[in-house]
């Protein structure tokens, strides 16, 4: 007999659709990791087969059982997620500026300049 057969897959399921699947980026991480830890041995592949979750982001989120709690308000670490793109190429919005500006002559959008 397997491990992964000691562990209620179907009460994970019901978890997941009823509560996990609900959650924000990181409350499904730390819902995930939460049941893979509750399951013990056996329950990554258990939950990750439940879920739909990748490995890596339920290991995330057991990474993030064990960090401080985050400011309230924020669901990523200080540094995550897309950076804006106009602090990769500073020149980015005159550059849009001048390509859409002779086009949008007349819209009362059009900055006063």
């Amino acid at each position: 007999m397997s491990i992964a057969c000691i562990i209620d897959s179907a009460a994970i399921r019901v978890r997941w659709e009823t509560f996990g699947s609900k959650l924000d980026e990181r409350g499904r991480r730390l819902f995930a990791a939460a049941e893979v830890r509750a399951a013990a041995g056996g329950g990554l592949a258990v939950v990750f087969k439940m879920t739909g979750l990748a490995r890596a982001t339920i290991n995330r989120g057991e990474d993030d059982l064990d960090a401080a709690p985050l400011p309230s308000g924020r669901i990523r670490r200080q540094g995550g997620g897309r950076h804006a793109l106009g602090d990769k190429d500073p020149g980015l919005s005159e550059t849009l500026r001048r390509l859409v500006d002779p086009d949008t002559f007349g819209d009362p959008m059009r900055p006063l300049v």
